[in-house]
């Protein structure tokens, strides 16, 4: 039976030509989260210290290019191209007897997180309200895992991402975001049983894309939607301890079950790009068996900015504002959440017939669920990957009179700091009251030729015919 030869190795050779390699030794507890915040490419380093068996990668998914080669399209068509292959349905799994995950096996006390080179995300500060110190934040985190849970019955797989604090040599609390694992772990308590999961650590990057999908898949899983990404069919092996199938080719699996009993868990590293210090109750998870790779390369993704936790969470947002937009007939070229909006400024490119279309997509942008906070509309001549083109649109094109809209009472939640406690919410609760407000930076729609040429590009005398470089010596 043929398997996928894709996995995250073959990926690392395919951006090879931006891979920045650290030969010299580097502490995976202090060094490694600021020195994957300070790159813009891919990190391979070669020596931690400590754990001399393991590699680690970073910054693997972080702009177009990076996203497009995961995807197998033009750096231009990456969200579109995402949005059309998602929608298309899932692709296939097969099941196989064995795959390289399983060279190195550790069950029993042998499997010990201790072992695994998982950084701490942040240095942390003092937060006198909640009697919080450094300290408190100094915890070593596993943020680049595709966790998996399945339901008892139906046995559908659910896929998502985590933040694994590591609390034990055999035990972490995860914060757990996605309803459909929420609802798993229920009906695993309905049977009297804990539910099985698997925190899967280094497969190609559209599984982590896939994994991030968010939408209707109904009998079908996020690894499904992966294959369909991926073009292939995703081989799937059985795991050594709990009932569930992991991806035969990832580097590193660690299974375990959920404990449904839940504790205070302290958010060390927000996708806002601040402390925000907040508590939420989370489960915590029980290993049970660690299966990996030979020389197994660990996969981290830093949660600090502006790095892959912002750019895998765009796929989130962007695919499906783009196929919203585009149902409402609405001609939208391109969706992009800037990484350095930490999530929280949605860029809609459009070409607008009349001024009532972008209010419609500005409108379904601040009330697209959870985010962004800031939706901006721009024409097609605005090229909305340059914060300078950005910023031109909105200095010259927009009235302030007319041009900005805010939305109040708004679902949020609670790694927004802006947002609100809603009345008869337990504390806990993910869900708080938010505000939006979204900015039209377009020219005046086709249909106003008159005023629309006013806001028309200069272009140089020879654009589009003479090249600089042609001219240069060489």
């Amino acid at each position: 039976m043929s398997t996928s030869g894709k996995d995250l190795r073959s990926f690392l050779e395919q951006v090879s030509h931006r891979m920045g390699i650290v030969r010299k030794a580097v502490d995976v507890k202090t060094e490694i989260g600021e020195l994957c915040s300070q790159s813009d490419d891919p990190l391979l380093f070669e020596h931690l210290s400590h754990h001399d068996d393991f590699r680690l990668v970073d910054r693997l998914l972080g702009d177009r290019e990076l996203q497009s080669i995961a995807l197998g399209c033009e750096p231009a068509a990456v969200i579109p191209h995402y949005a059309a292959q998602t929608a298309a349905g899932p692709g296939p799994t097969e099941t196989v007897n064995g795959g390289p995950v399983k060279d190195i096996v550790w069950t029993g006390h042998g499997a010990s997180l201790y072992k695994l080179p998982v950084p701490i995300p942040s240095e942390g500060i003092d937060v006198p309200h909640l009697d919080l110190k450094p300290k408190d934040f100094q915890s070593p985190v596993i943020s680049g895992s595709v966790a998996m849970t399945r339901h008892p019955e139906s046995r559908v797989h659910n896929c998502f991402f985590t933040m694994a604090k590591v609390v034990g040599e055999q035990r972490a609390q995860c914060y757990i975001f996605s309803p459909h694992t929420w609802q798993n772990i229920a009906a695993w308590g309905e049977r009297g049983e804990r539910a099985p999961m698997a925190l899967v650590i280094g497969c190609h990057p559209a599984v982590e894309l896939g994994a991030a999908y968010t939408g209707p898949h109904p009998g079908f899983s996020e690894l499904q939607v992966a294959a369909g990404l991926l073009g292939e069919p995703i081989p799937l092996v059985e795991c050594e301890t709990v009932d569930l199938q992991v991806p035969a080719n990832a580097e590193i699996v660690i299974e375990g079950f959920i404990d449904p009993e839940t504790a205070p868990y302290l958010c060390t590293a927000a996708h806002t790009d601040t402390h925000a210090p907040f508590f939420s109750e989370e489960p915590f998870f029980d290993v049970t068996g660690i299966t990996m790779r030979g020389e197994p390369i660990y996969r981290h993704i830093q949660p600090t900015r502006f790095t892959d936790h912002h750019a895998i969470c765009e796929f989130i947002i962007a695919p499906m504002l783009f196929n919203v937009l585009q149902a409402k007939g609405i001609n939208v070229h391109d969706v992009h959440v800037p990484l350095r909006s930490a999530l929280n400024c949605g860029v809609i490119q459009m070409t607008a017939s009349v001024k009532e279309e972008v209010r419609e997509a500005l409108q379904t942008g601040m009330t697209n669920p959870f985010f962004p906070r800031l939706t901006v509309a721009v024409d097609q001549d605005v090229d909305i990957y340059d914060v300078n083109d950005l910023l031109y649109a909105l200095s010259i094109r927009v009235d302030p009179a007319t041009d900005i809209h805010t939305l109040e009472g708004i679902r949020s939640f609670n790694l927004e700091p802006q947002s609100t406690k809603i009345p008869g919410l337990p504390p806990e609760a993910l869900l708080r009251s938010g505000s939006r407000y979204g900015i039209d930076a377009t020219k005046p729609p086709v249909t106003d030729p008159a005023e629309r040429i006013q806001f028309e590009r200069l272009t140089a005398r020879g654009h589009g015919r003479v090249r600089l470089q042609d001219y240069l010596d060489d």
